[in-house]
């Protein structure tokens, strides 16, 4: 079956440009779905398969409401549109990969657009924002779109231009050549987890464990991305248990750090019902930029300084015990098999004896909220070592495989 690519573009500005896209994706053989979501005019150069008045009523609209709003309220109706479109138009085998090129407010489109298909669908944005400000996760969000730097902006096809949109079409031509499925695997032997450099040691000997035991452990970073992509993944249902061994982005979300994954954080697995395993690693500090631009309240508290970027500030013993009623409190509305193991001897590489960060009074106060504000029903095991030491992995394994084992029977053992 001939590949599909489809071509997304505001075609009133960015028409010859799309053109020359779709022209040279087919040279290469591949068909083109052409669409736009343009807002101002009516398109350049090219009559596209899917108008923008077709997206403008996917989304409760029409093209000649949207052209009379203001540009942002305008731009909000589009990108609805165009996520309804694309998802639409994916699943009913319409394309095969998508490519964009725009400014900010074509970027913007395409990448609402985009975030909605599906984990293994071509996606690539050709944009000139990176010469800007623009923060790149709010386009890419939790999923794996690809953006790449125009160098210029997207005005006119020229001698430069054209070499950028070359290597852009070959990449996208490429990768849907790759013949990826996107179909969501519900494997019975995926294990989500997650892992910071401060938790690596556990993370590696628990691994290395459960595939001697026949299961793969999928990890990610806790760093607000990482762990947003884990939950929606979840809930997609591409894994049949969680190991959440660094929830760090509860304890940011909580004092306002670096690596926010949003209130959401940490209730995906119990919703879903599937088994979960938690171990509070790198709850007990926060992820702040360099010292110099700390407030004064940070400055006088234990720090690390991680590198030029990052430091790290230490959690009093009061937001120690409120991550822990609130972690207590997303575990506690759990569907399924839940359980917690806590290493008592410190939750990170510099928290405890000896480090910088080490404040066992902090510690105690997690842990006794934690135990007061958990059901009975949630089995807690306590280890008397530090998160990274090997007793602690060889104890996490056969709970992890006994809650799977179990699964929807109890929400405990």
């Amino acid at each position: 079956m001939d590949k599909i690519i489809a071509v997304l573009a505001t075609l009133d500005t960015k028409g010859y440009e799309a053109k020359y896209l779709k022209d040279e994706i087919e040279k290469k053989g591949k068909k083109t779905l052409v669409i736009d979501d343009g807002m101002l005019k009516d398109p350049l150069a090219l009559k596209p398969d899917i108008t923008q008045q077709i997206v403008a009523e996917e989304a409760g609209s029409s093209f000649e409401v949207v052209r009379k709003l203001g540009r942002g309220a305008a731009a909000e109706i589009m990108m609805k549109g165009v996520a309804k479109v694309l998802k639409d138009a994916h699943a009913a085998g319409k394309f095969d990969g998508v490519i964009a090129v725009g400014g900010q407010d074509g970027a913007l489109l395409a990448a609402a657009g985009m975030r909605v298909l599906p984990v293994g669908v071509p996606k690539l944005i050709v944009t000139p924002i990176f010469q800007g400000q623009e923060p790149f996760g709010n386009y890419v969000g939790t999923n794996d779109l690809m953006m790449m730097h125009s160098v210029v902006d997207i005005l006119g096809v020229n001698e430069l231009s054209m070499k950028i949109f070359d290597v852009a079409i070959g990449a996208i031509v490429g990768m849907v050549e790759a013949n990826v499925s996107s179909k969501m695997l519900q494997s019975k032997n995926l294990i989500a987890t997650t892992m910071f450099g401060n938790t690596t040691p556990l993370g590696m000997m628990v691994k290395s464990r459960l595939e001697e035991k026949g299961y793969e452990m999928v990890v990610f970073h806790p760093n607000g991305t990482g762990g947003r992509s884990m939950e929606e993944l979840i809930k997609q249902g591409a894994f049949a248990a969680v190991f959440d061994m660094t929830p760090h982005e509860v304890t940011g979300e909580l004092f306002g750090d670096l690596m926010r994954a949003g209130p959401d954080r940490l209730e995906a697995a119990g919703r879903k019902g599937i088994p979960q395993l938690i171990v509070p690693g790198c709850i007990d500090f926060l992820i702040l930029g360099p010292f110099d631009s700390l407030p004064a309240k940070y400055k006088k508290r234990k720090v690390y300084h991680f590198n030029p970027a990052v430091t790290m500030v230490r959690t009093t013993k009061e937001e120690m015990a409120l991550t822990a009623k609130v972690m207590a409190d997303k575990l506690n509305k759990a569907v399924g098999p839940t359980a917690v193991v806590i290493p008592l001897g410190g939750f990170d590489m510099y928290c405890h004896k000896g480090e910088p960060l080490y404040d066992p009074e902090a510690d105690r106060a997690f842990i006794e909220t934690f135990k007061k504000h958990l059901k009975p029903e949630i089995k807690v095991t306590e280890v008397d070592a530090h998160i990274n030491d090997p007793v602690v992995a060889e104890t996490v394994v056969p709970i992890l495989i006994e809650l799977m084992e179990g699964r929807g029977k109890h929400r405990g053992f």
